[in-house]
């Protein structure tokens, strides 16, 4: 013999919500999620970019420098010094 209150777990959250409710309920939340997503995939995107032009660009300072103490050098003559002493 029962006595007291029924007990029964919650299966359903949303008994009374329909299909279309609970799609676009579904949507919203998967919008809240790929939102962050996006943003932080562009921020790695760009800080990739970024590494990208300050490598590059050292390489070029350095080329650009190397082929200035080679132009230095073949007109500092037999010194072999590339820069004059202070």
């Amino acid at each position: 013999m029962r006595s007291g209150r029924r007990f029964s777990l919650p299966i359903d959250p949303w008994p009374q919500a329909s299909l279309g409710e609970r799609m676009s309920v579904g949507l919203v939340l998967t919008l809240l999620l790929v939102v962050p997503l996006c943003a932080a995939s562009a921020v790695m995107v760009v800080s990739a970019a970024i590494g990208a032009y300050i490598t590059w660009s050292y390489d070029l300072g350095a080329s650009l420098r190397d082929a200035l103490e080679r132009r230095i050098g073949r007109m500092a003559g037999a010194h072999g010094r590339t820069f004059r002493k202070v």
